[in-house]
């Protein structure tokens, strides 16, 4: 993914500038069906990312082709499970954006990046509800 960081340009009143770009890594699919269930094992791995055999990147990208799939005729997806999966990925883009510079963002290794546990458990509870 990509995110770009656009300020007006002092310089030209009118005009916006380009101050950075950065890309995230690739990371592994999770080969999961696009489940109300298998959202809920990976919210569950993700509470114990130490024994977890997916990375919290994984799973908020996995989270965002869930979301997608609810436009998806032949598969219909609950609207509270979809809004889960759609939270889940706004919020890993939402936590790169507020935690790290951008200069870090075009070094950092996002397989390693962890999102709060009491978040995962926040959607469990939504979906339990």
């Amino acid at each position: 993914m990509t995110n770009q960081n656009i300020q007006p340009d002092p310089e030209q009143p009118g005009h916006i500038q380009q101050t950075g770009m950065w890309t995230e890594t690739n990371c592994q699919v999770i080969e999961l069906p696009l489940t109300k269930e298998s959202l809920i094992l990976v919210l569950r791995c993700a509470l114990d990312a130490e024994k977890s055999p997916y990375t919290h990147q994984e799973i908020a990208w996995w989270a965002d082709n869930f979301h997608q799939a609810q436009f998806d005729y032949d598969n219909p997806i609950d609207e509270t499970v979809a809004d889960v999966a759609l939270d889940l990925h706004l919020q890993w883009q939402m936590y790169l954006d507020n935690t790290y510079t951008r200069e870090e963002l075009q070094n950092l290794n996002f397989s390693k990046v962890r999102l709060p546990a009491e978040w995962f458990s926040n959607w469990l509870e939504r979906l339990d509800g």
